[in-house]
C-alpha cells in the first residue's frame, strides 16, 4: 500500500474510534459540563478526519499537497491507537441512569466515563492528534472547526464558484504562454510587494482571462509556501457575462467570503450571521464587514479580479461594484489588488482613483504566444497537421500577423479552415487572401452563412443562450427551440429535433462545455472567453436514456454498422455564447449596420420573448394529463425548473408589450399550483410543504395581484387592477399584496396599490400589517407613503409584536424616529423582549435605545426574556449602552429574566467592565436569584479566565461568602467543583465556611465529585474540611466517593487525614464495596492495609 493509501486507513481507524466515543457520550450532550466540550472536540476530530480523508480519496491535491496530509495523518497513528484503547476500557462500564435535577446532573461526573480527570485524559489525546493533524489542515486551509459546519455554511450562502472558471482557462492554457508577463518588472514589483495595485488591460479577445488564471497560479505558488501558508491570502474571481450569480458586487463578496472566512474573525462573525439564519443570508453590507474582518486575519491578501467590464453596465450594477470595490480596497491596507478588463472608460477611472500600475496587452507582447497558439491548434487537428511546411508556415505567418492581438480572431479563422473539404494550398490560400479584418466583420459571416430555413431557430437559439439567467443544456436548448409564445403560445412536441442541432446551427458562436465535477477541467468544443489556448471536446458515446429526447439522440456513423450511432456532446452538456464579444456585437449598434442585421438582440425584447416563452412552457405543463412526480417532471420536461423559477425575472425587465400570458397563468388555479410546485423561492417553507401535501382540488393560491406584487411586477399589477382585481384580496405568507409589496421594498408597487384603494390597515400575515414589514426591513420611502395614507402606527400583530418594536430589533434609528413622530406607542408591550426598549438594548442599537429613552421609554419595564432592557444589554457585555441606561435611571437591582439580575447576567457572559459598571452603580452583591443563587456563586462557577477577577470584585463589594442557595449550595463548593484553586483560596481568606452544607454535602465532597486537582482537597483539608462529615444518599463519605471515582492519591491523602475507613451508608455501604465494584484493585488494596473489614464474598 503506498504512502496516501496507508493514511487512508488510518483516517478510517480515527473515524471509527471517534464515532464509538460519540456513540457512548451522545446521551449526555445536553449536560452543562465537561461532557459537552469532551463531545465537541471529539465532533471537530471525526469532522477534521473526514475532511482529510475525503481529499485524499478524491485525488484533489496536488503531489506536494498530498504527501504532506498524508505525512500528518502518519504521525497520528500513535495517538489514534490510545484513543482506541480508551474507548475498549469505556465499552466496559454500563452507563448510569441520568438524574433529574441539574445539581445531580453535575453529581453524575463521578461515575468514571464523566469523571473530570477521565474526561481531561481523553480530551488531552484528542488534542494531541488534533495537534498533529494542524499543519494538515493549513494546508487544505481551512481550520478545525470548519468541516462539516463549514459546509453547511457555504451551502446556506450560497456563493458562486471562480474555480470553475480558472479550470476552465488552464485547460486551455499552453505551455509557457503568458511568461513574458510573469517576468515583467511591473508585475515582480507589484508580487514583490513594490506596488500595491495591478491593472492588466487590453481589447476583447486578447486573451487576458488565461493571463489571469497564470498570474493565479503564479500567486497560489507564493502563497503555499512553508514561510507564507496562513500568513497570505489569495482571493479569486472571474466576472462572466454569462452567469447571473458572477457579474455583481454582492456576487464578488459571497465569494470572496468562502474563499476568505475560513480564518478569524471573520469566521466568528460568518457563524453569528449563520446562526441567525432567520433574518435571511447577509446582504452586502453585512458581506463587506465579515470580508473586512477576514482580510485583517492575513499579513496580506491577493484580490485577483478578472473581466471587471464583464460586469454589467444595466442597472448600474458595473458602476457600484467599482465604488464599492474601491471603498474596501481601500479600508485594508493588506489588500493587493490584481484587476484585468478591456479599456473602458469607468474601469480606467476606478484603477486610476487606486493608483493601479498599468500593463497593456499590446501586440508585440503576445506576438510569441499567438504563434504558439497557431501552432499547437494546427498541430491538434488531424488534417491540417499533415499540411506542408511550407503551407503550416503560410497560415502561422498570416495569422500571427493579421491577429491585431486577438487570440479570438485567430481562433475563428482557424475554425474557417477546419470547413475546407480540401487542404490543397489554393484552398487555403484563397481562405487567408479573403479574411475578415475584424471581429464584427467575423461574426457578420458566421451569422450569414446559417442558411435562410434555420434563420427562424438561430434567432430563438441566441435569445436563449445570451439572456438565461443560467447557462442551459443541450436539452433545453432543443426544448426552447419548440416553443412559440406567440398568440396563445403552443409547445410543438412533436417537431422536437436533435439535441446537437443548436451546435451545428450555431457553429463558431456558441461554447459548450460539460459541467464541471471538480476533480478535472471543463472539456469544451469551439471557443470559451479569452480564446488564446482553446481545445476540443473529444468524441463519446451518448447514453440510450429513456428521456422526452431520447429518440432524438443519435448521430449515425459514417463507417460501421449503420444502426450504430456515436455522440459528441453529453445531453447534459451546457452551452454560451462562445466570447464576451459575440455578445456585445449582437447588443450593439454596430450589427445594424451589417448584412446580418437580423439578429440584433434588444435587451427588454428578449427578456420579453424569454418571459413568454418560459409561461407558455408553464401552461403546456399544466395542461398534461400524464404527470408522475415533481422529479420526475422536471426530467420529462427540461425547460419546466427553469420556467418555473425565472419567468418572472425575464417578465421585470421587458418594457413593452402585454401581459396576457402573465395574466393567465396567475389567473388559472391549476397553472398556478404547478408553477409554485417547482419554484424554489416564492413559498415558504411551511407553505411549500402544505404545498406539496395539497391536491389540486384543495389548493387555494393567493390572488394574481398577490403574486404580481411580492414578484415586483408592477404593469401586471395595474392591469390586474384595471381588470377587477380585488386590491385587498386575502392570501399568501404576507397576506396582502401591500403587506408583500411593502416587504420587498417596491415602493411604486406600493404606491399604485395605495392609489387603488388598498386598506392600509389590513392586518394578517407573518408581519402583521404593511408597515411593520416595511420598518422591519428599513424602507424609509414605504414607511414614510404607509404613514401618509393613514397606517396605524400602534397597530398589534405579526411576528414582532408591531412596528416599532420590529425597527427596534432591526437597529434602524431612521425608522424608530419615523414611527415615534407618527405618535408611535414607545411603552407598547410585546415580543420575545418585551418591549423596543429591551429588544433594542438586546442587539445593542445604542442609537435606537437613545431615541426610544429621549421619547419617553419607561426604562425599568418589566417583562421578556431578560426581563428589563438593563439586563439585557448586560447579556450583550454591552458596555456603554449600560452605562446609558443607568444614566437614564435603569434600576440596578431590578429582579426578574433569565439569570435573575443584570448582575447575575453580567457575570454570566464573563464581562469584568460591565459587572464593574453595575457594582459602582450599587447593584446588591447579595441579591438571590437565577441558577446559581447569589452573584458570588455565579463568579465562582464561571469557566471563563476572568472568573478569579469577578470573584475578588464581589468580595471587595461585601459579597456575603458563606449565602446558601443554588445550584452548589454556596460559592465555596462551586469554586471546589471546578476545581480552582484560586477561587477557593480567595473563598476561604475571605471567610468561606469550609464545612458548610450544601448539595455537594460538603467542599470537600464538591471537589471530589468534580474531578478537581489533588491541590484543591489539601487546601480544603488544610482549611479545616470534616474528612468523615455524613455525605449524601449517593455517597456515604468523601472516602467513599474517591474510592469509587478512582484517585488513588486523594485516597491516600484521605487516609492520612482521618477518614474512617468503614464509614457505612450511601449507593455502595462503603468505601471499598465501591472500590470492588468499579475493580479499583489497587485503592481496595490500600483500603484493606489500613483496617478497612474485608467484603464476605471477597
Amino acid at each position: 500500500m503506498d504512502v496516501a493509501g496507508s493514511a487512508v486507513g488510518i483516517a478510517s481507524l480515527g473515524i471509527t474510534v471517534c464515532q464509538g466515543l460519540l456513540s457512548y457520550y451522545n446521551n449526555y450532550k445536553d449536560y452543562e459540563s465537561d461532557i459537552s466540550g469532551t463531545r465537541a472536540s471529539i465532533e471537530d476530530l471525526h469532522s477534521t478526519l473526514v475532511l482529510l480523508k475525503e481529499n485524499l480519496e478524491l485525488g484533489g491535491l496536488n503531489d506536494e499537497r498530498r504527501a504532506r496530509v498524508s505525512s500528518c495523518l502518519l504521525s497520528c497513528n500513535s495517538g489514534l491507537q490510545n484513543l482506541r484503547t480508551k474507548l475498549d476500557e469505556l465499552s466496559k462500564y454500563g452507563k448510569p441512569e441520568g438524574l433529574r435535577q441539574k445539581a445531580r446532573a453535575e453529581l453524575q461526573k463521578a461515575v468514571y466515563p464523566f469523571r473530570k480527570d477521565t474526561l481531561d485524559k481523553l480530551r488531552g489525546n484528542v488534542a494531541e492528534v488534533r495537534e498533529q493533524l494542524k499543519l494538515a489542515l493549513q494546508v487544505l486551509q481551512l481550520s478545525v472547526q470548519q468541516s462539516d459546519r463549514w459546509r453547511k455554511i457555504i451551502d446556506w450562502l450560497s456563493p458562486s464558484d471562480p474555480w470553475t472558471n480558472h479550470r476552465s482557462a488552464r485547460h486551455r492554457h499552453e505551455p509557457h504562454t503568458g511568461d513574458w508577463l510573469l517576468q515583467s518588472p511591473t508585475y515582480l514589483d507589484w508580487k514583490s510587494g513594490k506596488t500595491q495595485h495591478l491593472w492588466i488591460c487590453g481589447k476583447a479577445g486578447c486573451g487576458k482571462t488565461v493571463l489571469s488564471s497564470t498570474m493565479i497560479e503564479d500567486i497560489k505558488r507564493l502563497c503555499d509556501t512553508d514561510e507564507n501558508l496562513g500568513r497570505f491570502g489569495l482571493g479569486a474571481f472571474y466576472f462572466t457575462f454569462s452567469d447571473k450569480q458572477k457579474q455583481s458586487y454582492e456576487d464578488l463578496l459571497r465569494s470572496l467570503v468562502e474563499q476568505l472566512a475560513w480564518k478569524q474573525d471573520g469566521y466568528a462573525r460568518l457563524q453569528q450571521a449563520f446562526d441567525n439564519a432567520s433574518r435571511g443570508k447577509p446582504g452586502e453590507d453585512e458581506l463587506g464587514k465579515i470580508l473586512l474582518l477576514s482580510l485583517q486575519a492575513y499579513d496580506q491578501v491577493f484580490l485577483a479580479l478578472d473581466a471587471l467590464d464583464e460586469s454589467p453596465e444595466e442597472n448600474d450594477i458595473r458602476q457600484a461594484m467599482l465604488e464599492e470595490l474601491e471603498t474596501l480596497v481601500q479600508n485594508a491596507s493588506n489588500v493587493k489588488l490584481l484587476a484585468t478588463s478591456r479599456e473602458a472608460r469607468d474601469i480606467q477611472e476606478s484603477m486610476s482613483m487606486l493608483k493601479a500600475q498599468r500593463i497593456n496587452v499590446a501586440d508585440s507582447k503576445v506576438d510569441k504566444d499567438k504563434r504558439k497558439y497557431v501552432i499547437s491548434e494546427l498541430s491538434k487537428d488531424r488534417r491540417l497537421s499533415r499540411l506542408s511546411d511550407k503551407t503550416t508556415s503560410l497560415i502561422e505567418d498570416t495569422l500571427s500577423a493579421r491577429a491585431d492581438g486577438m487570440f479570438r480572431w485567430a481562433h475563428c479563422q482557424i475554425q474557417e479552415l477546419k470547413k475546407l473539404k480540401s487542404t490543397k494550398p489554393k484552398y487555403i490560400e484563397d481562405v487567408l487572401r479573403t479574411l475578415p479584418k475584424t471581429l464584427d466583420e467575423t461574426y457578420d459571416r458566421v451569422l450569414c452563412a446559417i442558411e435562410e430555413r434555420y434563420r427562424p431557430e438561430a434567432l430563438t437559439l441566441l435569445r436563449w443562450i445570451t439572456y438565461s439567467t443560467t447557462p442551459l443544456t443541450l436539452r433545453q436548448l432543443a426544448e426552447a427551440a419548440i416553443i412559440d409564445p406567440s398568440g396563445e403560445g403552443t409547445v410543438d412536441i412533436d417537431n422536437r429535433g436533435d439535441i446537437e442541432d443548436s451546435v451545428d446551427i450555431l457553429s463558431g458562436l456558441i461554447l459548450v462545455y460539460e459541467e464541471d465535477n471538480g476533480s478535472k477541467a471543463d472539456d469544451s468544443y469551439d471557443t470559451d472567453e479569452d480564446d488564446d489556448c482553446d481545445k476540443t471536446i473529444d468524441s463519446h458515446d451518448a447514453h440510450d436514456g429513456q428521456d422526452l429526447s431520447s429518440s432524438h439522440m443519435s448521430r449515425r456513423s459514417d463507417e460501421g454498422d449503420p444502426g450504430s450511432f456515436t455522440r459528441r456532446f453529453n445531453s447534459e452538456s451546457n452551452v454560451r455564447l462562445a466570447h464576451f464579444s459575440v455578445k456585445e456585437y449582437l447588443d450593439s449598434e454596430r450589427i445594424l449596420k451589417s448584412t446580418a442585421k437580423d439578429f440584433h438582440m434588444d435587451v427588454a425584447r428578449e427578456h420579453r420573448f424569454l418571459a413568454q416563452s418560459c409561461l407558455t412552457y408553464l401552461m403546456h405543463y399544466s395542461n398534461d394529463t400524464t404527470k408522475l412526480s415533481s422529479e420526475k417532471d422536471q426530467l420529462a420536461y427540461p425547460l419546466l425548473y427553469y420556467s418555473a423559477n425565472t419567468w418572472y425575472y425575464h417578465s421585470s425587465r421587458q418594457s413593452e408589450g402585454g401581459m396576457g400570458h402573465e395574466v393567465r397563468v396567475l389567473n388559472n388555479t391549476a397553472t398556478t399550483h404547478f408553477w409554485l410546485l417547482h419554484n424554489d423561492s416564492v413559498l415558504g417553507d411551511h407553505e411549500l410543504q402544505y404545498h406539496e401535501q395539497s391536491t389540486l382540488n384543495g389548493f387555494r393560491p393567493a390572488q394574481a395581484i398577490y403574486f404580481s406584487s411580492f414578484l415586483g411586477l408592477r404593469k401586471l399589477a395595474e392591469l390586474l387592477l384595471a381588470r377587477g382585481a380585488d386590491v385587498n384580496a386575502s392570501g399568501g405568507k404576507y397576506s396582502n399584496a401591500l403587506q408583500a409589496a411593502s416587504y420587498y421594498g417596491y415602493k411604486d408597487i406600493v404606491q399604485l396599490l395605495l392609489a387603488r384603494g388598498a386598506d392600509v390597515n389590513a392586518s394578517g400575515g407573518y408581519y402583521g400589517s404593511a408597515l411593520q414589514a416595511a420598518s422591519y426591513q428599513g424602507y424609509e420611502d414605504i414607511v414614510d407613503k404607509l404613514l401618509a395614507a393613514g397606517a396605524y402606527v400602534n397597530a398589534q400583530g405579526g411576528s414582532y409584536s408591531n412596528a416599532l418594536y420590529a425597527a427596534a430589533i432591526r437597529g434602524s434609528v431612521e425608522i424608530v424616529q419615523r414611527l415615534l413622530a407618527a405618535g408611535a406607542n414607545v411603552n407598547a408591550e410585546g415580543g420575545d423582549y418585551g418591549s423596543a426598549l429591551q429588544a433594542a438594548a438586546y442587539v445593542g442599537s445604542i442609537g435606537v435605545v437613545e431615541r426610544l429613552l429621549a421619547a419617553g421609554a419607561n426604562v425599568n419595564a418589566q417583562g421578556g426574556e431578560y426581563g428589563n432592557a438593563l439586563q439585557a444589554a448586560s447579556n450583550n457585555a454591552d458596555q456603554d449602552t449600560v452605562e446609558l441606561l443607568l444614566a437614564r435611571g435603569a434600576d440596578v437591582n431590578a429582579l426578574g429574566g433569565y439569570h435573575g439580575s443584570a448582575l447575575h447576567t453580567a457575570i454570566s457572559k464573563g464581562s469584568v467592565e460591565v459587572v464593574e459598571r453595575l457594582l459602582n452603580a450599587g447593584a446588591d452583591v447579595n441579591a438571590q436569584g437565577g441558577d446559581f443563587g447569589s452573584a458570588l456563586q455565579a463568579a465562582a462557577a464561571l469557566e471563563a479566565d476572568c472568573h478569579i477577577e469577578v470573584v475578588e470584585r464581589l468580595l471587595t463589594a461585601g459579597a456575603d461568602v458563606n449565602v446558601q442557595g443554588g445550584v452548589f449550595g454556596n460559592a465555596l463548593q462551586a469554586a471546589a467543583f471546578r476545581g480552582s484553586i484560586h477561587a477557593v483560596e480567595k473563598l476561604l481568606a475571605a471567610g468561606g465556611d469550609v464545612n458548610a452544607k450544601g448539595n455537594f454535602g460538603s467542599a470537600l465532597r464538591a471537589a471530589l465529585e468534580g474531578g478537581s486537582s489533588i491541590e484543591v482537597v489539601k487546601r480544603l483539608l488544610a482549611a479545616g474540611a470534616d474528612v468523615n462529615a455524613p455525605g449524601s444518599e449517593e455517597y456515604s463519605s468523601a472516602l467513599q466517593a474517591a474510592s469509587y471515582i478512582g484517585t488513588k492519591e486523594v485516597v491516600e491523602l484521605l487516609l492520612r487525614s482521618g477518614a474512617d475507613v468503614n464509614a457505612q451508608g450511601g449507593r455502595y455501604g462503603n468505601a471499598l464495596r465501591a472500590a470492588k465494584i468499579w475493580q479499583r484493585e489497587e485503592i481496595a488494596r490500600m483500603l484493606l492495609a489500613a483496617g478497612a473489614v474485608p467484603i464476605e464474598d471477597d
